[in-house]
């Protein structure tokens, strides 16, 4: 290949390189407010601030039925 064009070629790649990153950034911002809503909830029994997927507790293990 010509020297121009592979320069051109490299320059292309390093380009959308970028955008895919940004746009991941992008992504994953608007992903982490929607999960931050409502994330985390108190335990009953011990007061422990633990976050709403796991299904017990992290300091006294019992388990965080929804109601």
């Amino acid at each position: 290949m010509a020297p121009n064009l592979l320069r051109f070629r490299n320059r292309l790649r390093k380009q959308i390189v970028l955008m895919a990153d940004s746009l991941t950034s992008l992504l994953a911002m608007f992903k982490r407010k929607d999960q931050d809503l409502g994330s985390q909830m108190i335990c009953p029994f011990c007061g422990l601030i633990t976050p709403r997927r796991k299904m017990c507790c992290l300091e006294c293990g019992k388990s965080l039925k929804l109601a």
